[in-house]
C-alpha cells in the first residue's frame, strides 16, 4: 500500500495549493537559514589565515640599531616571517599585522606552532563527519523540525562561547561542536523543504544559489570586520533566530507525520498549509483508510533498514559512492587552485561563481531528461575536463596554462551540475522514513572525498596530473553507476517503505488510481 500513499500525499499537496505562499515562507526562512551555516563552515578561512608578522627580537636588536648605513625597511623586510634570530636562536616575541586578528595572531601560531590551524579545520570536518550520519537518523526518528531548530540553537550558542575562548584547545573543542551542528542542518534542510513542495518543482529547490551567496558576502563581513572574534559573534547572533523561526513558523513535515500514522498532527498541517495558500484544505480520509488497511504503526526507522532492503541498500551504495567523488573532485580543484596559472584570487572567484549558473543549468535539464541522465551527461563532463588536464600538465607548448585553466573550469563547472543533480537524486530515492538516514549517510561519507583529495595533490608534485587523472576516474565510474538505481522524475516521493508488489500511478488532476502487479518490489516505491 506505500505506493498508494505516496501517490495521495502528492495529490493532497496540489491540493493544498501547491507551490503557494506557504512554500514560499518555507523556501526562504531555510534558505536564509544557511547563511549562519555557510558562515560557521568557513569562519576558518579567515580565522584560520596568516597575518603578516616580524621577529620582533631581530628586529630591535643591537645589529639593528649599530649599523646605521641599513635602510630600515630593508631590515624589516629582512625579518619578515622569520622563525629564527640569527639563524639559530628562536624568535621569543612577534609583531603581527594589527590590521588583521585571526587566531594565529590570538595565540601566535607560526613556527613551530604553524600545524595547528590545519588540526582545528580537521576537528571542524570530523563534527561534520559525525553528525551527517545523526542528523539523519534523528531527524527521521522524531522529525525534521526538532532537529533543524536544534541545529541553529547550537550553532549559535557555540560560536558566542567560542568568542571567549582562552586557549586554542578550547576553541578547537568549540570548532568541533559547531561542526556537528552545521552537519545537523546540511543533511536535512533540502529534505525537509522537499517534503513541501510538488515533485515538478523539486529541482528548482536546489538552483537557489544561497550556498555562494553566503560565500560571496562572508568574504565581505571579513574585509569590513577584520577580527575573528566578532566574526564568531556575529554568526552565533545571525544563527539565534532562526532556531525560534523554525519552531514557531515551519511545522513539520506532514509526509513525516503521515509515514509515522500520526494523521491527528498531519491533518492540522495540512489544514495550516492550505489556509495559508488560501484554498479549501483538502481530505485526508482516503489516506487514512489506506493506512487503517495495511495495519501501519508508528516505529523508529534506522540505517538497519536499508540495510535490510535489497532495493533500498543498492541505492544507498550507489547515491554515497557518487557524493564521495563529487566532494573528492569539488575539493581537489579547490585545493588545487594555486597550482593553476594566473592570479590566485582571480581563480578563486571563477571556480566559485561557477556554482550559480550550475544549480540553474541542472534545474533545467533535470525537469528536460531526467535526473539519471543529467547527472551522467555532467559528471562524465567534469570526468573529460579532468583528465585533459592531467594530459595537458605532462607536455609543454604554448599557452598550456590557458588550456590547463579552462579545462579546469569545465571540470569544475561539471561536478557543480552533477553535484546539484545528486542532491535531488538522494533525496527521491529513499522513503520519508528513511530520507534524511539515506541523505545523511551519503553527506557524512562524501567527507571521505576532502580527506583524499590534499594526498592526490601531494602526489601530483611527483606525478604529474595524478589528481586530475583521480578525479576523472572516479567521476566517470560514479557518472556510469547512477542508472543502477530508478529514475525518480514525474514520481511522487516514496513514504514508507515498499513492502508489496504494487505499481502505481495517480493522475495530478484527480485521485483516480490505477494498480498494477509486478515483481520488482523497487517499482512500486518510487
Amino acid at each position: 500500500m506505500s505506493g498508494v500513499v505516496n501517490q495521495l500525499l502528492e495529490n493532497i499537496l496540489l491540493e493544498a495549493g501547491g507551490l503557494g505562499r506557504f512554500q514560499f515562507i518555507v523556501i526562504s526562512l531555510i534558505n536564509l537559514g544557511k547563511f549562519p551555516i555557510a558562515w560557521s563552515v568557513m569562519m576558518m578561512t579567515y580565522g584560520g589565515a596568516t597575518p603578516d608578522w616580524w621577529c620582533y627580537d631581530y628586529r630591535n636588536s643591537s645589529i639593528s640599531k649599530e649599523n646605521k648605513n641599513i635602510d630600515n625597511e630593508t631590515v624589516v623586510t629582512s625579518l619578515f616571517k622569520m622563525c629564527k634570530v640569527n639563524g639559530s636562536e628562536s624568535c621569543t616575541s612577534l609583531h603581527f599585522d594589527p590590521d588583521m586578528n585571526t587566531i594565529i595572531s590570538e595565540w601566535q601560531l607560526v613556527c613551530s606552532e604553524g600545524w595547528v590551524s590545519g588540526v582545528v579545520i580537521s576537528i571542524q570536518m570530523a563534527g561534520l563527519l559525525v553528525s551527517g550520519y545523526v542528523s539523519g537518523q534523528l531527524s527521521d526518528m522524531f522529525g525534521r523540525r526538532m532537529i533543524l531548530s536544534v541545529s541553529f540553537l547550537i550553532n549559535g550558542v557555540a560560536n558566542i562561547v567560542a568568542t571567549f575562548s582562552t586557549s586554542w584547545q578550547m576553541f578547537a573543542g568549540l570548532r568541533f561542536i559547531i561542526g556537528i551542528a552545521s552537519g545537523l542542518y546540511l543533511a536535512i534542510y533540502l529534505t525537509y523543504i522537499i517534503e513541501f513542495v510538488p515533485k515538478g518543482y523539486r529541482p528548482m529547490i536546489q538552483a537557489i544559489p544561497s550556498w555562494p551567496l553566503a560565500a560571496a558576502l562572508y568574504g565581505l563581513v571579513a574585509w569590513r570586520i577584520p577580527d575573528w572574534r566578532h566574526i564568531q559573534i556575529l554568526i552565533g547572533a545571525s544563527a539565534l533566530p532562526f532556531a525560534v523561526c523554525v519552531w514557531f513558523i515551519v511545522p513539520e513535515s506532514f509526509r513525516w507525520l503521515v509515514s509515522h500514522n500520526k494523521m491527528d498532527e498531519a491533518k492540522m498541517v495540512v489544514n495550516r498549509i492550505a489556509r495559508i495558500n488560501n484554498v479549501a484544505p483538502p481530505d485526508l480520509q482516503e489516506v487514512e483508510n489506506v493506512l487503517e488497511k495495511a495495519h501501519t504503526i508508528d516505529r523508529k526507522y534506522t540505517v538497519v533498514d536499508i540495510c535490510k532492503h535489497g532495493y533500498l541498500l543498492k541505492r544507498a551504495v550507489v547515491v554515497s559512492y557518487a557524493w564521495i567523488a563529487m566532494a573528492y573532485t569539488y575539493y581537489g580543484i579547490s585545493f588545487g587552485v594555486d597550482k593553476l596559472s594566473g592570479s590566485l584570487y582571480v581563480n578563486m572567484f571563477v571556480l566559485s561563481i561557477l556554482e550559480i549558473p550550475g544549480a540553474f543549468i541542472a534545474w533545467f535539464f533535470m525537469n528536460r531528461i531526467g535526473r539519471r541522465w543529467s547527472y551522467m551527461i555532467f559528471s562524465l563532463l567534469s570526468a573529460a575536463g579532468g583528465v585533459a588536464v592531467g594530459l595537458a600538465k605532462n607536455y609543454d607548448f604554448e599557452k598550456s596554462g590557458a588550456v590547463i585553466n579552462g579545462f579546469a573550469f569545465v571540470a569544475k563547472l561539471g561536478g557543480a551540475i552533477a553535484w546539484s543533480c545528486l542532491f535531488i537524486i538522494t533525496t527521491e530515492c529513499f522513503p520519508t522514513v528513511l530520507r534524511t538516514t539515506g541523505y545523511g549517510l551519503a553527506s557524512s561519507l562524501c567527507r571521505i572525498g576532502p580527506i583524499l583529495a590534499p594526498l592526490s595533490l601531494s602526489v601530483s608534485a611527483t606525478y604529474k596530473g595524478f589528481l586530475y587523472f583521480s578525479c576523472g576516474a572516479v567521476t566517470c565510474v560514479s557518472g556510469l553507476s547512477i542508472f543502477f538505481i530508478q529514475e525518480t522524475k514525474d514520481c511522487a516521493l516514496e513514504d514508507l517503505i515498499g513492502t508489496d508488489q504494487t505499481s502505481i500511478q495517480v493522475t495530478e488532476k484527480d485521485s483516480q488510481i490505477l494498480i498494477n502487479t509486478s515483481n520488482d518490489p523497487q517499482k512500486h516505491s518510487i
